[in-house]
């Protein structure tokens, strides 16, 4: 490794994908920019997706299983944590990367040490769906900002996402971007209280204090199926809350400014009343979530002074144990 090409990390957590994670694992090992590793954090699989990704011999892929499921989130936060590059391109077991995606996007990083993310259309895969709409809605999210360039400030992208309330996932799924890892140890990992919108959350909270990366064409491949986290959570409503938390997590941010502080909070007093509203639906129907009792407890430990934290950070030491693990083998 040297300083022109430094060390990235593909991350991908993954649950029970004995599908599609063989093509997935070999679009990363295919990639032109070689100076990269492998992190397969597993989720406590019980299907062959350990076994297939272990029938891969090559050097550059670490497979770390746990003992026990977490949440899907918090595996995304554990495979971060598990590598050790410069970068981290986060990559779904139901997704592809195409051959030059790490290269291109790395290449635009290194153009501007300021970057914390860069981001790519991805190509859109309907697979088995009951909405075959889904792609002509969704193909082109960035298209929804005013404008990008090659380098764009992220606080006027985030601007943007806080006057549509934080509606829409405009930068993309997480196979369709590259973290700088100073950046991530800046603001810290994903928001584990999130089901759906953790990228959404991450993103914004990157873009606050950095500038963004934006390569005009299409690096990956984002599969949309009727089994994936994202659409079993919409079947079930498990985001009910999310937005309540996306918006308390991004009030966080230590240099706020006055206007988008209040707009922020305006936000949040929408979303809880929303949020009331279907609490009172779910007792009506006998279903009780503890989702807004937590709340409140966080609400009042905030107003006592003992905030606590929505997300966990990055540091030197979880880096160190990453360097652990690989020497292990």
């Amino acid at each position: 490794m040297n300083e022109e090409r430094p060390l990235v990390s593909i991350c991908m957590p993954v649950f029970n994908a004995e599908r599609w994670i063989g093509a997935a694992l070999e679009s990363a090992l295919g990639q032109t920019y070689t100076e990269l590793e492998l992190v397969v954090a597993d989720n406590a699989s019980t299907d062959a997706t350990v076994e297939i990704a272990r029938s891969l011999a090559d050097p550059r892929l670490t497979i770390e299983t746990a003992t026990r499921t977490i949440g899907a989130v918090a595996n995304h936060n554990r495979a971060i944590r598990l590598s050790r590059g410069a970068f981290v391109k986060l990559l779904h077991a139901d997704d592809l990367l195409f051959p030059t995606c790490v290269e291109e996007m790395v290449a635009l990083a290194l153009e501007d040490a300021r970057i914390g993310l860069v981001f790519a259309p991805r190509e859109v895969l309907l697979e088995e769906v009951s909405d075959p709409g889904w792609a002509e809605r969704f193909a082109r999210p960035h298209e929804s900002f005013e404008s990008l360039q090659r380098i764009t400030e992220g606080r006027e992208l985030f601007r943007q996402l806080l006057a549509a309330g934080f509606e829409g996932n405009w930068i993309g799924e997480p196979s369709a971007v590259l973290l700088r890892r100073a950046a991530l140890e800046r603001v810290g990992l994903f928001n584990e209280r999130l089901f759906q919108i953790a990228d959404v959350e991450l993103w914004a909270r990157i873009a606050y204090a950095h500038r963004l990366g934006f390569v005009d064409r299409m690096l990956s491949v984002y599969r949309h199926h009727e089994q994936s986290g994202t659409a079993q959570n919409a079947r079930v409503r498990r985001d009910w809350f999310d937005q309540v938390w996306l918006l308390e997590g991004l009030l966080t941010l230590p240099d706020l400014v006055p206007e988008d502080r209040r707009e922020l909070r305006r936000l949040r007093r929408a979303a809880v009343l929303r949020a009331l509203r279907t609490q009172a639906g779910r007792i009506l129907q006998r279903r009780w979530t503890p989702e807004l009792a937590a709340y409140l407890a966080f609400r009042t430990g905030s107003a006592l002074g003992k905030r606590p934290r929505l997300y966990d950070e990055l540091d030197e030491q979880e880096s160190a144990e990453a360097q652990r693990l690989a020497a292990r083998g």
